[in-house]
């Protein structure tokens, strides 16, 4: 069994004199982000793996929920995460290492938006994705390149504030 942890980056800036990749987190974003953290570590334990994308409020983002969690293992950036489409998603997921069980992959909508609602066996309209916003899959396989569309499982839509359940288990 492989789960994927799909999480959107805190609130960040409105601009930066870096361009949009250089946005940083907003004080509630860190906040944010501290608060996703306990609840990924409270309801799946430490990630084996993180994985974010390359702009600095989604490797603040990662940076911190990796602390809450006391996650051992380096972060991950990939410049394809930024902008990426659901293809490119797809493809970062498939290339992740199949001795890693647990991967957060932290980065930005619409993307993350859309590859849940594609990867989710319940097909329907893409769940909304708020900042510091956090989808779980599960998937019924030994290697992330089975990973397709229609094969995850969504249970639920985690928030900094609250914990909504979206499907029934």
């Amino acid at each position: 069994m492989k789960t994927l942890l799909i999480l959107r980056h805190g609130k960040a800036e409105g601009h930066s004199p870096q361009g949009d990749k250089g946005r940083a987190l907003t004080g509630r974003g860190g906040r944010d982000a501290a608060a996703i953290g306990q609840q990924i570590l409270d309801g799946f334990g430490r990630p084996d793996l993180i994985v974010a994308s390359d702009a600095a409020r989604a490797r603040q983002t990662a940076q911190i929920v990796a602390t809450v969690v006391g996650c051992p293992v380096g972060i991950e950036t990939r410049g394809a995460i930024y902008e990426a489409d659901v293809d490119a998603l797809l493809g970062v997921i498939r290339e992740l290492p199949n001795s890693a069980g647990c991967v957060l992959l932290v980065g930005h909508n619409p993307g993350l938006e859309q590859l849940a609602g594609v990867l989710d066996a319940e097909a329907g309209a893409p769940p909304s994705l708020p900042t510091a916003g956090l989808i779980p899959l599960q998937f019924e396989t030994d290697t992330w390149e089975d990973v397709r569309p229609g094969t995850g499982r969504r249970r639920d839509l985690l928030t900094p504030k609250h914990h909504t359940k979206e499907k029934g288990t």
